[in-house]
């Protein structure tokens, strides 16, 4: 099965509650983006107009290899002269006003038309799917390795997470070059440690318990995915003051034991700034209402599938995972 062959291939429409209003500090468009990564499409309409990218809200990134429709707010900028920006493979279209600017946590979720290529037969899939709720690759970075910069902060490492980071350290002041970088950027490092630990927990967890399972490629590893539907349950994005549930209690543990990591490992008096309490992340996500049409192409068979995913979750895993279903 082959996805993304062009970014016609891989369409995305997000889905967020706007309440336009007739006049306002902020003007709404629509973004159509195609083979665009979100922050680089930001990066350059923002040098274009003239502005910051801090001055340009949004509710979500979306995928680089794709055509994605999400919107976007523009704190005092003309209308006309967002409206004659000219930039290739991205264009605008103009919703409204509004008294807010458009947040990461306006995001409901995003509503998908992905075509699978490479099919040797007709498939058919369920109208219903539990899907694994797992991080994908955008999670962790362009070379993948994110996660290991915030172990390496969680572990006190900070001259190993310079490395890996790439900074140049001035006096061997490896905490003080680090917080040069934004403090954003440095909860994200440990935020991708936290989601990788999540994977490896629920992936274990379904080898464990799913006798018809398979196991899908992803950048750090392979991942468990079963069509055993399972009652849903809380994993937590750990940190010092996490809980586990007595299904994974276990697994949690000895997966921590490997990584020798300790919860007290995440209050980093030397960063206090980087300390947050856990968060807890649902194991699956219900697909409801999902569509199918296989068609002939060309050699073989393509399938063209449409669904909607909450925020937070991955349509490229859920591709992955119809490997159980299209062949």
């Amino acid at each position: 099965m082959i996805i993304k062959q062009t970014p016609e291939d891989f369409r995305v429409n997000e889905q967020i509650d706007l309440k336009p209003v007739k006049s306002g500090n902020y003007l709404i468009y629509k973004l159509i983006k195609k083979d665009w990564d979100s922050f680089k499409a930001l990066e350059t309409i923002a040098d274009r107009l003239g502005t910051k990218v801090k001055f340009i809200g949004y509710a979500g990134n979306k995928d680089k290899k794709a055509i994605t429709t999400q919107y976007v707010s523009f704190y005092k900028i003309s209308k006309n002269r967002i409206d004659n920006l000219k930039i290739k493979d991205i264009d605008f279209e103009f919703v409204g006003y509004s008294h807010e600017r458009i947040n990461l946590g306006d995001l409901k979720g995003n509503n998908f038309i992905i075509t699978a290529r490479d099919l040797k037969e007709k498939n058919e899939i369920p109208n219903n799917i539990f899907l694994e709720n797992y991080f994908d690759d955008q999670r962790f970075g362009n070379k993948f390795n994110t996660h290991l910069v915030g172990k390496a902060i969680i572990k006190k490492d900070f001259k190993k997470a310079c490395e890996i980071i790439g900074i140049t350290i001035i006096n061997n002041d490896y905490i003080g070059e680090l917080r040069k970088q934004h403090r954003r950027l440095l909860r994200f490092y440990i935020s991708s440690y936290q989601s990788y630990l999540f994977n490896l927990i629920l992936s274990k967890y379904i080898e464990d318990k799913s006798e018809n399972k398979i196991f899908v490629d992803y950048s750090l590893g392979k991942l468990a995915v079963s069509n055993e539907n399972r009652e849903n349950f809380d994993i937590p994005l750990i940190s010092f003051d996490a809980l586990f549930d007595k299904k994974i209690k276990e697994i949690a543990e000895k997966i921590l034991d490997n990584e020798n990591i300790k919860l007290t490992d995440f209050i980093i008096k030397e960063m206090p700034e980087l300390i947050s309490e856990t968060a807890y992340r649902k194991a699956f996500v219900e697909i409801n209402n999902i569509k199918c049409k296989s068609e002939k192409d060309i050699n073989n068979y393509k399938a063209i599938v449409e669904f909607f995913l909450p925020k937070g979750s991955y349509a490229t895993l859920l591709m992955k995972k119809l490997e159980l279903y299209l062949k």
